[in-house]
């Protein structure tokens, strides 16, 4: 949530016991969704993914990023009929040290 906070705007946070769910603004206004479990496996991943996308109006597109290495969330949002679409990477500057 902190992350989405420092790089997108609009950042709405919900969640119940099977954790939370960020839908926010991210890069060039695009309309994004992460989850976080906050007890992975059986199927927790997919119905929380799944629950979620009620909060998109009916039509608008909505993106994910998903690390290709957590094969376990790539098979929820690909299971929730999300499509690969490539990659993109945020290079940001340093934070200053103290």
């Amino acid at each position: 949530m902190r992350y989405a906070r420092a790089v997108r705007t609009r950042v709405g946070v919900y969640g119940d016991e099977r954790g939370f769910v960020t839908l926010a603004d991210g890069l060039a206004g695009r309309r994004e969704l992460s989850i976080e479990l906050e007890r992975p496996g059986a199927g927790q991943g997919r119905s929380l993914l799944l629950d979620s996308l009620a909060l998109v109006p009916a039509g608008q597109p909505v993106f994910a990023a998903v690390s290709p290495g957590n094969a376990r969330s790539l098979r929820a949002f690909l299971a929730a009929g999300f499509t690969p679409l490539g990659s993109e990477t945020l290079i940001r500057p340093a934070a200053p040290q103290s």
